[in-house]
């Protein structure tokens, strides 16, 4: 049995990246009616997901080395995130991020 997916520390990180993703995910369908401020807030909101879930890959990635549920998680992960053409999730959550910045870039320029 893992450890790593089984301790208190994982399933409350796990715990507070799905309620931020559920968050996010109700207000993405209002985009188009926000004003610029809250469009802005809403991709720092996102940003902030994905920093949630870096941390959270960094430390799969540590648990990895000794935890066989980890490692295997982990494989799976990056076998997707090769599915869609990145090396791994860093890789994908660094391109996320890009595009979260361009889109506030634009919306600020639209002033």
């Amino acid at each position: 049995m893992s450890n790593f997916f089984h301790s208190d520390q994982v399933q409350t990180d796990l715990h507070s990246i799905f309620e931020t993703y559920q968050a996010i995910a109700n207000k993405t369908s209002q985009l188009p009616m926000m004003s610029k401020e809250d469009k802005l807030k809403h991709i720092e909101e996102c940003k902030g997901l994905i920093d949630k879930q870096k941390t959270f890959y960094t430390r799969l990635s540590l648990a990895a080395y000794e935890d066989p549920e980890a490692a295997d998680m982990k494989t799976r992960i990056n076998a997707l995130s090769n599915a869609f053409g990145y090396r791994d999730l860093t890789d994908c959550m660094e391109a996320m991020v890009r595009t979260l910045e361009q889109a506030a870039q634009q919306e600020i320029d639209r002033s």
